[in-house]
């Protein structure tokens, strides 16, 4: 592997509150269901049962993460809602995530404080941060109009497995997988039951779900897929790098392989659902290319392969960091911590610069689910 061409990279880990990486590279995922999520916010609010200015509307955001991603629909979504119900409704934003996400962070993009951020700010809209496992209930039954989750119920809940083999769910064994799948089930049915109980009758939850497609297709960022993210890894373990307990430490615990019949699995056997008035409005699944000028130039040149490469570890390193870190064995120091991370990126850019042709994209599931009037 070429690794001269890749001579001073430097991963940077500390906060940039002026350019988020991730955002920059895929984008605002909410977009790819913006006009569903406005649409389904229209016909929630002009309802009946919702159309009432004396009380708030409320909306939410699952697995929020730092806010970025989601917070300029949600200001367009407010814009919506006093164009139709008036300035002076009260709306409430729900901004949750799991306990461990940087709320410091998320806060920062609420108040306006980071680059391209700031939620509207009018004294009678009120953000709410929720510390809570979107799998749990996380507001009170019946309070909320419209719930909204990008690209994050495929994290499991907990890690039922470790892949011995691998690190990516394409690498484990068909026992493996199993496993991974029925915890990826349950983990579907908690996030569809605790939001049916958290929505007012006729509100919505619009969820965009990493998943295949019709034709089995499931997110690439490189040449090969996830396999080969993992097979980096795995040749620094015959390298002697890492060792092999710190490679089988380094399991990303997803299930983002899940097909059209798992999203509609929860709707028919389950008696909650049907007590809850639970119904499927659609579902549909969608490929986006990941948007940079250098992912559509044929035949790249030097420098062009050098930004391609660059550009594909800044789309992977966000969500792949932590699950390398995570595995690393904790007697290591932070600096042979991060000589080793940075060793894998090198080797990730090197094969990138190398398969500079393939253009990365991601598959994702939008599933509508409505709670039914009473």
């Amino acid at each position: 592997m070429a690794f001269q061409y890749f001579p001073t990279m430097e991963i940077q880990r500390t906060e940039n509150d002026d350019e988020d990486e991730m955002f920059s590279v895929h984008g605002h995922a909410g977009n790819l269901c913006r006009d569903t999520i406005l649409d389904k916010l229209k016909t929630m609010i002009r309802s009946t049962s919702m159309n009432k200015t004396d009380l708030p509307v409320s909306i939410a955001d699952y697995g929020t993460a730092d806010g970025r991603a989601s917070l300029s629909l949600i200001n367009e979504m407010i814009d919506v809602v006093q164009e139709i119900l008036g300035k002076d409704q009260v709306i409430n934003v729900y901004c949750n995530d799991q306990p461990l996400n940087d709320f410091n962070i998320l806060s920062k993009v609420i108040t306006g404080l980071v680059i391209m951020s700031g939620l509207r700010v009018d004294s009678n809209i009120y953000s709410v941060v929720v510390p809570r496992s979107m799998y749990d209930q996380c507001l009170p039954n019946n309070s909320l109009g419209l719930a909204m989750s990008f690209v994050a119920t495929h994290y499991l809940s907990k890690q039922v497995w470790q892949i011995q083999n691998g690190v990516f769910f394409e690498e484990a064994d068909d026992n493996e997988q199993s496993v991974m799948k029925e915890q990826g089930k349950a983990d579907w049915r908690d996030f569809v039951i605790s939001r049916g109980r958290e929505l007012k009758p006729g509100g919505f939850l619009v969820s965009l779900n990493a998943s295949v497609d019709e034709q089995n297709h499931v997110t690439s960022h490189i040449e090969g897929g996830n396999g080969n993210l993992g097979s980096f890894i795995f040749d620094m373990v015959k390298e002697d790098v890492i060792t092999k307990e710190e490679y089988r430490a380094m399991n990303f615990s997803n299930h983002y392989v899940r097909t059209a019949a798992d999203f509609m699995e929860f709707s028919s056997a389950i008696p909650e659902v049907v007590e809850l008035g639970l119904e499927m409005v659609s579902i549909k699944s969608m490929k986006q290319y990941l948007k940079h000028p250098v992912f559509d130039i044929a035949n790249k040149n030097e420098t062009e392969k050098r930004e391609y490469a660059r550009k594909i570890s800044d789309a992977v390193f966000p969500w792949l960091y932590h699950v390398f870190d995570g595995g690393l064995s904790k007697s290591r120091t932070k600096g042979e911590r991060d000589m080793i991370i940075d060793q894998y990126f090198i080797r990730l850019k090197a094969y990138a610069f190398e398969h500079s042709d393939f253009k990365p994209y991601l598959i994702f599931s939008e599933v509508v689910i409505q709670k039914k009037h009473a």
